[in-house]
């Protein structure tokens, strides 16, 4: 029988050890950036063309290369980090493994200019998938520039399942942010398609993360912010925190770092959101910038490919330090609530001085009272249990809705029907200024404003996402879109789906947009924080179908444009809300589960009195 084991060649090793180390653009922008900066650069430009498909080039100021060490940078296991297993312990370097540039050499087309300060020449290094075509002398500046054209040209199976140019072009520029987060002294420039995403100075920490994030909030992320710091035996972390009033459910600025990297930890995640836990609403999320210093024999960063989950020996010891650190913080500045007597609203407790008579308290009974004689419900509870079923997210209930209510379906389908338009012809008022009560001799609804308002608009801005196109209210004073990098690249994918709702927008300047036109429906609503908001939905769902993303974006625009929670509403309002809900086949529930009206029979009021 012949042998059936043998050594792969050279290059398939090399396409192989790829697949873990390069899975996409963003994988080789980081790689390069790192090399840049374990090379001691103090500037590096990073130049992008179609999402890294084209182009990815990286240039520094760095120390550069000889020209024997430009060659072996391209060979497997080659590195400068580690000559013993013992140095993986005490590594303070970005790369280490040895096999980034052969594995991107192996599956691309590059190109590397490098010189060091005391060589008169450079040296040019080209590789087409892995096999050397050009080692030559050449002219070039300090440091080093690396070219990678067409990734993945030679494997297209794997070119094709990489994803549409806005989302590796949003991995990409997360990587990036990532990286400058952590070297503020280092200067840093990104180009995507020869426009400047980002040009960030020489700055502090805190200046880095306004220049990368400052436009959000409004401006005002900078007063948002909290320094903190705590150095022990086992770690020192210091970073900032963000003030409670600023965390939002979408789109949260959450950074951790340790020794130089970026990295994720859930472990370390739940101490914070712990520290925050009675201080913001259910759901949503702080933003924090934290900085870990340990001890790297202490640190297992080789668990993963991409060295973003690492492993802490003393992980539980280091749990409530965090958390003590940041309640002290939200504490120092003032952002725990605190009880404060000396306020004018304080209650004037007078001193007992003998020159009054106190009345002990009166006590009273009922002498008839017995606990085996079970009398009916008091009028109280089960008025109370009734306004609890609108605010249950369960869609069980011992109160029943009328028949003609729409199913529950998850596709929230609902049509008019005859009997829900009996619903026209009862009297109506309105009751805490929160639930319009329809009632006559024989019927009696109660149907929560709100949330009726809520329903009817949902389905009139997905009948517009549908159609491609709605009315528009031209603004008499055009509102400027304040959005960061990040924000302003999101919207120029999303513009369409903004523009099917009724936005319209004109460009200000070079790259400023200003909103020009609103929904109708929603004109009364501050444009601008309406469009963030949208585009934090859209962000959020960007890989699920088009339906699923179309139904959030309408969701959230109608509970941005609906009736205020209380509101008192005159006659011809209340008739129009019932009328429009009545058409739209008067929807038992909203498509978030929450109740909108039920049914009151005579059962219930009979065990009232």
């Amino acid at each position: 029988m012949k042998d059936i084991i043998h050594v792969l060649p050279e290059h398939v090793a090399n396409q192989i050890a790829a697949g873990e180390v390069i899975q996409r653009p963003a994988s080789v922008v980081k790689e390069l950036i790192e090399n840049s900066i374990d090379a001691g650069a103090t500037c590096i430009d990073v130049r992008i063309k179609d999402a890294g498909r084209t182009l990815i080039e990286v240039q520094d100021n760095g120390k550069g290369m000889s020209p024997m060490d430009a060659r072996r940078a391209f060979d497997r296991h080659a590195t400068s980090k580690l000559l013993t297993a013992d140095d993986l312990f005490q590594l303070r370097t970005m790369g280490f493994r040895g096999e980034a540039l052969a594995s991107i050499a192996s599956v691309a087309q590059v190109e590397l200019m490098t010189r060091r300060s005391m060589d008169e020449v450079g040296w040019k290094i080209e590789l087409n998938g892995g096999i050397l075509e050009v080692n030559e002398p050449t002219l070039c500046a300090q440091g080093a520039r690396f070219c990678v054209r067409n990734l993945f040209f030679n494997i297209p199976a794997r070119r094709k399942f990489l994803s549409d140019n806005a989302k590796e072009f949003r991995l990409i520029r997360e990587v990036f942010i990532q990286i400058a987060l952590v070297y503020p002294e280092i200067e840093f420039r990104l180009v995507h398609n020869d426009d400047f995403v980002y040009q960030l100075p020489k700055a502090n920490t805190k200046q880095r993360i306004l220049f990368l994030f400052g436009k959000r909030a409004g401006g005002q992320l900078v007063k948002m912010l909290y320094p903190v710091e705590v150095n022990t035996q086992l770690v020192r972390v210091s970073g900032f925190v963000g003030d409670p009033a600023s965390a939002g459910q979408r789109d949260p600025l959450q950074y951790f770092f340790v020794n130089g990297r970026y990295i994720q930890h859930k472990y370390f995640r739940s101490a914070l959101l712990k520290a925050y836990e009675s201080l913001i609403p259910q759901g949503s999320q702080p933003a924090y910038f934290l900085y870990f210093e340990v001890d790297p024999a202490s640190l297992d960063v080789n668990i993963h490919p991409t060295k973003t989950e690492v492993k802490f020996e003393q992980e539980q010891a280091i749990w409530p330090i965090l958390h003590a650190m940041v309640r002290e913080a939200l504490g120092k500045f003032h952002a725990v609530p605190s009880i404060d007597f000396d306020t004018a609203d304080a209650p004037d407790i007078q001193v007992y001085t003998g020159e009054r008579r106190v009345d002990p308290p009166k006590v009273q009974f009922d002498p008839t009272y017995n606990p085996f004689v079970q009398k009916t419900s008091s009028a109280t509870r089960d008025w109370e249990k009734l306004m609890v079923d609108f605010h249950s997210d369960s869609e069980d209930s011992d109160v029943e809705g009328p028949s003609f209510f729409a199913s529950e379906s998850s596709d929230y389908d609902v049509k008019p029907t005859s009997e829900a338009s009996l619903m026209l012809g009862l009297n109506c008022f309105q009751l805490f200024q929160r639930y319009l009560v329809l009632h006559d001799s024989d019927r009696f609804y109660l149907v929560h404003q709100r949330r009726a308002h809520i329903s009817v608009l949902y389905h009139t801005f997905l009948s517009q996402l549908q159609r491609g196109h709605s009315l528009s209210q031209t603004l008499l004073f055009p509102l400027e879109l304040i959005m960061d990098e990040e924000q302003r690249l999101d919207f120029n994918d999303m513009m369409p789906r903004l523009n099917a709702l009724g936005f319209q927008f004109e460009k200000s300047g070079l790259r400023q947009w200003v909103v020009t036109a609103v929904p109708d429906s929603s004109k009364s609503i501050p444009a601008n924080e309406l469009v963030a908001e949208l585009l934090a939905v859209l962000k959020e769902s960007m890989n699920e179908p088009l339906e699923e993303r179309d139904r959030k974006m309408a969701m959230k625009l109608a509970q941005a444009a609906a009736i205020k929670e209380t509101q008192r509403m005159h006659d011809e309002e209340q008739n129009a809300l019932i009328k429009a809900y009545v058409e739209l086949g008067a929807p038992r529930i909203l498509p978030d589960g929450q109740r909108i009206c039920c049914l009151c029979d005579e059962t219930v009021f009979s065990e009232l009195f």
